[in-house]
């Protein structure tokens, strides 16, 4: 090598030295820095991109909560009792109690009830009341007359809707 060297003419020796120096800051720069650089630039659109699947299954899992919290727990009036006892109590109230037969819940956000032998004109305020004051409303309703004026017969299905 030091044969080599010796019998390169000086400015052979100027133009490789400089060419060596040349090399050795370019190699650096095209074989370390821009590989690194295309690796950041990389992964910063990956963290974006997870950053992105965060947020949705963020909200996802807000939504999800709140569904599961809807369909889980009972529905209530507004004073935060059940149906039952709401109608329950209400009917007995407003003199029902005695004609009051059978009561028994429909899924989460409603309730059946049967009446019979009871007083049409006391039934009326009854369920009026229970849609002002406790917000449910009556779904359906079936009502029969009865021999004694003004006594019915009545199946009804009284719901709580958006609470």
């Amino acid at each position: 090598m030091k044969a080599w060297w010796s019998g390169l003419r000086a400015g052979e020796r100027r133009m490789l030295i400089a060419g060596v120096v040349v090399l050795l800051l370019v190699l650096p720069y095209f074989g370390v820095w821009l590989p690194l650089q295309d690796d950041v630039a990389a992964l910063q659109r990956q963290v974006q991109e997870q950053q992105a699947v965060k947020r949705w299954m963020q909200q996802a899992a807000t939504e999800v909560k709140q569904l599961n919290a809807a369909g889980s727990a009972p529905v209530r009036p507004r004073d935060g009792r059940s149906l039952l006892a709401v109608v329950d109590q209400t009917a007995k109230r407003s003199g029902l109690g005695p004609g009051l037969k059978r009561l028994e819940p429909e899924g989460q956000a409603a309730v059946r009830v049967w009446l019979e032998q009871v007083a049409f004109d006391d039934m009326v305020p009854w369920l009026t009341g229970l849609e002002q004051q406790n917000g449910l409303v009556v779904a359906t309703i079936t009502i029969d007359r009865q021999e004694l004026p003004g006594r019915v017969n009545a199946r009804i299905t009284l719901e709580a809707p958006g609470v």
